[in-house]
């Protein structure tokens, strides 16, 4: 779920951070790399951080939650492996993919259904609440779901003049030719979500060429949303991070591996990296578009053209960012500055 900070941070497994003796929490997915990092630097910073999965409450996470007149929101408090966590000390949320409770097998289907409902949106519920007394999110679930929405993120960041690839979104296998024709037959074809399949082994949908035989079984197109892209040629990837009001850039050096070049996530051991110095109105465009969508944080896809264009790809509201500081070190402070902007969210927040 997330990270909180003021008088606490909530953050994954779950931490706490807070603000009177700041501690924190975060809530988020158990085996997250990007949580004991950033937990350090919160604890650098003389704060604390508890951290739980969202999928821990309720067997394993206490919650206690009253509202009453005499008061402004909920009090009370949250408790998990002995720590016990007050809500008026939360001064900062850090959501970072946190599981979905599931209920246990014994109950009915719609039993588990209700009770999985019932347990979300309780403990989201107290939390989402503590935003009305300035609590931190990074970033709110609504923020975060209306962030994902591809269609949306391209049509937002042409509209604040980012240059964004020839696109076509379909079922109809017929606009897809005209518009494979149109784009005089370089195109690609992308995941609209998440790009991943679900099942006991995990499949990836990566960015694929679309090549002349495929356009025999066009007809598959009719089976869901596709989302098709003109191929642009590209020096480099440009990994973007915005953290609060800090923007980060990486290269990612993609085009000397042929498994790489269309989607550098293929062979992450084939890449370089360096340091990249965005164009100040790149980088104003790029904190622009998390601010328009009411983030605090994402990571974002750029590619470079051979030219020194710029093209916006995508942006990620919960994206990696950890792994770049792990090759580019001191140089790329990501975890830094996400403590920073934990701790210290006056400072540091949009």
């Amino acid at each position: 779920m997330s990270r909180l900070k003021v008088k606490d941070t909530l953050t994954e497994p779950m931490e706490t951070k807070a603000c009177r003796y700041e501690k924190r929490t975060h809530l988020t997915r158990s085996p997250d790399p990007h949580m004991p990092p950033v937990a350090e630097a919160i604890r650098a910073r003389g704060s604390g951080v508890v951290c739980f999965n969202l999928a821990d409450f309720p067997e394993e996470v206490a919650l206690q939650a009253t509202l009453d007149g005499r008061q402004d929101g909920w009090s009370g408090s949250i408790s998990y492996q002995e720590q016990h966590v007050p809500l008026d000390s939360l001064a900062s949320i850090w959501w970072r993919r946190p599981k979905q409770y599931k209920a246990p097998a014994t109950y009915s289907p719609g039993e588990r259904t209700f009770l999985e409902e019932e347990a979300n949106r309780g403990i989201i519920g107290v939390l989402e609440s503590l935003a009305l007394q300035q609590t931190l999110w990074v970033s709110r679930l609504h923020s975060i779901r209306r962030a994902e929405l591809k269609p949306l993120q391209l049509a937002a960041a042409q509209q604040l003049g980012l240059r964004t690839p020839r696109t076509l979104l379909t079922n109809d296998p017929g606009a897809a030719r005209a518009f494979y024709e149109l784009c005089q037959r370089q195109v690609v074809l992308k995941a609209v979500s998440r790009g991943a399949i679900e099942e006991e082994e995990r499949r990836f949908i990566y960015t694929s060429r679309v090549l002349p035989e495929h356009l025999a079984s066009l007809v598959g197109v009719r089976a869901t949303t596709h989302l098709f892209q003109e191929y642009l040629p590209k020096r480099l990837d440009v990994r973007v991070v915005v953290i609060g009001r800090q923007v980060f850039a990486a290269e990612i050096h993609s085009q000397q591996s042929e498994r790489t070049r269309l989607d550098f996530r293929q062979g992450y051991e084939d890449l370089s990296y360096a340091i990249h110095t965005l164009p100040g109105d790149v980088a104003a465009k790029a904190l622009a578009l998390v601010r328009l969508f009411q983030l605090q944080f994402s990571s974002m896809d750029f590619l470079l053209t051979p030219e020194g264009d710029y093209a916006f790809l995508d942006l990620n509201p919960n994206g990696q960012f950890y792994w770049l500081q792990t090759r580019l070190l001191d140089r790329f402070p990501v975890k830094e500055a996400m403590a920073d902007l934990l701790t210290s969210p006056k400072d540091y927040c949009l």
